[in-house]
């Protein structure tokens, strides 16, 4: 059954807000949570088809989960750690590294909850892509995706987080031009691991982001 109802945090303690998206990280394996995600993979990535929904409902944006381990890294301060997220057939892709993310014991669980806003960029048929990238020293064993809706008469609450300081150019579904690596390709980190290299970089790592065929 779908969940037709704005994206709410339970039992969350911190949150970490960036360019409009927000991430919370998880102590331990959570299999409830991850079952309750309309979208799963026993792997690191993930497809579906933007379904058909009642009028009534609009679609809001995506709630998206990744469960990883720490294996044991020397440079586990420096993880290049990803969530890339492509409209294939819109030929949209986002590319997002968190500024913070929680560093579990080694052998340890983590999970990464995060939303995305871009409920104005998903049509009913688009296809969606959902995968993660992590270089040596972690691993994710299971990623999940929900469409998230909100109906007629519904209210969105204004989040006083970043609001108040961030530029509306530095949020999906503003302006993101200054983030754009290569055409309808957007990376979004506040650290540049790639520096003068990033494009060649992304399409080595996540390769062809362009729509389908």
């Amino acid at each position: 059954m779908r969940c037709y109802k704005a994206y709410q945090e339970h039992h969350l303690h911190k949150m970490l807000y960036e360019y409009g998206i927000r991430s919370i990280y998880l102590k331990g394996t959570n299999d409830h949570i991850m079952m309750a995600f309309e979208h799963k993979s026993a792997r690191g990535s993930l497809s579906f088809h933007v379904p058909l929904h009642p009028d009534k409902y609009r679609i809001q944006g995506l709630k998206v989960s990744c469960l990883y381990r720490f294996l044991g890294s020397k440079d586990k301060d420096k993880w290049p750690f990803f969530i890339r997220i492509c409209n294939k057939t819109k030929g949209v892709t986002w590319i997002y590294n968190p500024l913070v993310y929680r560093i579990p014991k080694v052998d340890e669980d983590s999970m990464w909850i995060s939303y995305w806003p871009i409920g104005n960029i998903l049509d009913i048929g688009d296809k969606v892509k959902v995968s993660t990238h992590a270089e040596k020293g972690i691993m994710v064993s299971k990623c999940g995706a929900s469409l998230v809706y909100m109906g007629d008469g519904e209210v969105e609450r204004e989040e006083n987080l970043e609001n108040t300081t961030m530029k509306m150019k530095e949020v999906i579904g503003g302006d993101l031009s200054e983030f754009e690596v290569s055409r309808g390709v957007y990376y979004l980190c506040r650290r540049d691991f790639f520096k003068s290299t990033t494009p060649s970089k992304i399409k080595r790592w996540f390769g062809d982001t362009g729509k389908s065929p």
